[in-house]
Order: C-alpha cells, then sequence, then structure tokens
C-alpha cells in the first residue's frame, strides 16, 4: 500500500498496534544485518579492486 492510502485508514487498532509490536524488534534486526552485510561487501570489494591496481602496477615496472 502507499503511504498516503495508509495514512487515510486512521489511527492502529489495537490488533495491529500488538502486531507491529511484534514485529518491530525481527524488522530493526534484519535491517542491521542488511547493513552489516553491505560493509562487508563494499570492504571485499574495496580489497579486490586494490589488489587489481596493484597487480596492474605490478605488471608495468617489469
Amino acid at each position: 500500500m502507499e503511504l498516503e492510502a495508509l495514512k487515510e485508514q486512521g489511527p492502529l487498532t489495537v490488533e495491529q498496534v500488538a502486531e507491529l509490536a511484534e514485529l518491530r524488534p525481527k524488522a530493526q534486526r534484519r535491517q542491521k544485518r542488511k547493513e552489516t552485510d553491505a560493509k562487508y561487501h563494499r570492504k571485499r570489494k574495496a580489497a579486490a579492486d586494490r589488489v587489481a591496481v596493484l597487480e596492474v602496477e605490478g605488471a608495468g615496472s617489469t
């Protein structure tokens, strides 16, 4: 649903508040894991890029 459509529904029901309370920690853990994974992959890519640069520089000096 679009945000505007959700706003038009009005306040959350008691059941929706309970469901949100249950789901929020799971969503936060998932978001944190995604951020950690993204950092890891950026570091790995940077390392691979650096290796490629060093190999090109090393090939040029021989």
